[in-house]
């Protein structure tokens, strides 16, 4: 054998070995990836390819129909997480009001996201591994809720359920589009577990209505948004108990058992040590405890009475503990009696929340009803009111249709009252489509039987199926023509947000220290910037106190405007560009916001040269980093 030179072998045995590992873990990886394949249904695998690709392309379009700034605030948040290493530290770096900004969401809803970053960052960095994160993550969440919309359409028995998907798919677009890549909020993650939830309630059993459950307890962790939708498997399993339904006791018993359970087992993965005591009414905290858990209790209790007493007596015993539950909670939590934005002053309120379009109901909005985005709700509303007229008419498969049709409904009526809720109701109509497309196929073509169901009920004629969703339809759009929305009233900050895209423009470097004062969609857009730069507001209720300061700050009735920039320590003030012709005929209602947008700043402020959408100041009686304007990035 021949001799060793010193050193070379080890290293080359090294390398060796550190080949094979790495091989071995590719090899590990595909291996996954097919079982994964191979255990997904072949329909499944069809529409996810297809609407993968659909949604990527529209993202290199540069259309992402659902996007908004939540996007850039959950980047920011993950990078925080990221940074620190702690999951319960949630006072975000980067926004200084300049009190700091408590995140209301979990950290779980950023572990996805983290977790897919930490595992590709040596090999690409961290900033490539965050991007391709924020890529991949969205679609495989979309591979599971398409399994689970195929679970949900295989419980109507159709004939060709894969068929059926697609149609599904194609209804639910509006809600699908939360899957897009680079759409990182945490809506994908909700619609999730609304789909796990509606499978759960239609299958009705012990097990299923425990994990319902535990679903219910997760869905409160990571946001109350979703509990009028989370609330309709309790209210199923209630009204069957009521009934006397055999065995409703014990779905009733399980299910409450479980969210009591839940309630307490997710408090301590999502709150720190340091919070135990506290009760945030914006995030899960000591008072979500207390409703998850005593709200199970009281449940569970009740389940035991199903052996005694008539069906009113089940009743009062659920709602006597419902009342004792919520009258327990506002006695101990006075303070969050008015909601989770209680906090907000009715300056912020007026002024932003209200103006917020997702904020508010469908008749109040300026120009929903008139966009081509309700168009986009169309399919979705004729599936929402055929789902309701076969629930009513089916003798087969009745609970799932009833299950399916109450939260179609109950989502399309919280949309119209709350713009925020109508991206989820398109998720349950994809059956209820199906049977129209199918009673509006003649006999005679071949095509018609690809959307039957295995059921043998003579089917509502297609006309009935349809004629209840384009009379909801047709009503919308004549109240949007006879009873118009008034236009929301103009502000000062109108004028300085006045720019589409204030993040499309360049980056700048900011001299270190810096902090930036302007309208909330610019500072989220600055957040990205290449050097740390601490911003007054954000577009969220936890940054009320810098959003309130930057509203009043452009507002006429402000006699000083300077005072908000001395409290804030901001350095710079940034605007978006205008055109002086554009705003003459407002210039002398908004006199501050009208000459910072067209370049002709106070002596107190002075302008930095600078490129494309935004206009840069200096505040130099600040000092320190206000001596220096931002240098172009790339």
């Amino acid at each position: 054998m021949a001799a060793r030179e010193p050193g070379k072998g080890y290293a080359i045995e090294s390398f060796s070995v550190h080949q094979m590992v790495e091989a071995r873990g590719e090899e590990l990886g595909m291996s996954t990836i097919k079982a994964i394949f191979r255990h997904t249904p072949a329909p499944v695998v069809f529409v996810w390819l297809a609407l993968s690709t659909v949604l990527s392309l529209l993202l290199l379009l540069g259309n992402m129909p659902n996007g908004d700034v939540d996007d850039l605030m959950k980047l920011h948040e993950i990078r925080h997480l990221l940074h620190t290493g702690n999951p319960f530290d949630r006072t975000l770096t980067g926004i200084a009001q300049p009190e700091p900004m408590v995140s209301h969401w979990p950290w779980i809803v950023d572990a996805l996201y983290a977790l897919l970053a930490i595992a590709l960052a040596p090999f690409v960095g961290m900033g490539t591994a965050l991007s391709a994160a924020a890529f991949t993550v969205p679609l495989l969440l979309l591979l599971a809720a398409l399994t689970l919309l195929f679970l949900v359409v295989r419980e109507f028995e159709f004939d060709h359920p894969g068929v059926v998907l697609i149609v599904a798919a194609f209804a639910g677009l509006p809600a699908l589009s939360e899957f897009q890549p680079w759409r990182i909020d945490y809506h994908n993650l909700q619609m999730l577990i609304l789909l796990g939830a509606v499978l759960l309630t239609i299958r009705g059993a012990p097990v299923a209505a425990g994990l319902n459950g535990a679903l219910m307890a997760l869905s409160t962790a990571i946001s109350t948004e979703m509990a009028p939708f989370l609330a309709l498997p309790a209210g199923f399993y209630a009204l069957v108990f009521i009934a006397g339904t055999k065995d409703a006791g014990k779905d009733l018993g399980a299910y409450g058992l479980a969210l009591a359970a839940a309630g307490i087992a997710v408090f301590f993965v999502v709150v720190g040590p340091d919070a135990y005591k506290s009760a945030a009414c914006d995030r899960y905290s000591l008072l979500h405890l207390t409703a998850l858990a005593t709200a199970g209790a009281v449940l569970a209790g009740v389940s035991l009475t199903r052996r005694i007493g008539r069906w009113y007596i089940r009743a009062l015993c659920l709602l006597a503990g419902a009342g004792a539950t919520a009258a327990m909670l506002v006695f101990l939590f006075p303070q969050c009696a008015g909601g989770p934005l209680v906090g907000l002053s009715d300056y912020v309120r007026d002024n932003w929340l209200s103006r917020i379009e997702q904020e508010r109901s469908i008749f109040f909005s300026a120009d929903f009803l008139g966009s081509d985005r309700f168009a986009r709700f169309f399919v979705a509303i004729l599936g929402t009111a055929a789902t309701c007229i076969l629930a009513i008419s089916a003798s087969i498969r009745k609970r799932a249709w009833w299950v399916l049709a109450v939260f179609s409904a109950v989502g399309l009526l919280l949309g119209l009252l709350y713009l925020r809720y109508l991206r989820f109701f398109p998720l349950f109509v994809g059956p209820g489509v199906a049977l129209l497309v199918h009673q509006g196929i003649p006999a005679s073509l071949p095509l018609k039987r690809h959307f039957a169901a295995r059921s043998r009920d003579e089917l509502p004629r297609a006309w009935l199926l349809a004629a209840p969703g384009v009379a909801v339809i047709a009503a919308l759009l004549l109240t949007c023509l006879v009873w118009p929305p008034r236009a929301a009233k103009l502000l000062g900050v109108d004028i300085a947000n006045a720019c589409a895209q204030a993040s499309s423009g360049p980056r700048f470097i900011w001299p270190k220290g810096a902090r930036l004062f302007a309208p909330p969609d610019i500072g989220i857009a600055a957040l990205g910037s290449p050097e740390e730069l601490d911003v007054v507001a954000v577009p969220f209720h936890t940054s009320a106190k810098g959003i309130e300061r930057v509203l009043r700050f452009f507002d006429p009735a402000t006699s000083d405007p300077t005072q908000l920039l001395d409290q804030t320590k901001a350095t710079h003030v940034a605007v978006c560009r205008v055109e002086e012709t554009t705003l003459q005929p407002v210039e002398a209602r908004f006199p501050l916001a009208s000459r910072l947008a067209t370049g002709k700043p106070p002596e107190w402020l002075t302008e930095c040269p600078a490129a494309g959408p935004l206009r840069i100041y200096r505040y130099p009686a600040s000092g320190g980093p206000a001596g220096q304007c931002p240098a172009m990035g790339q």
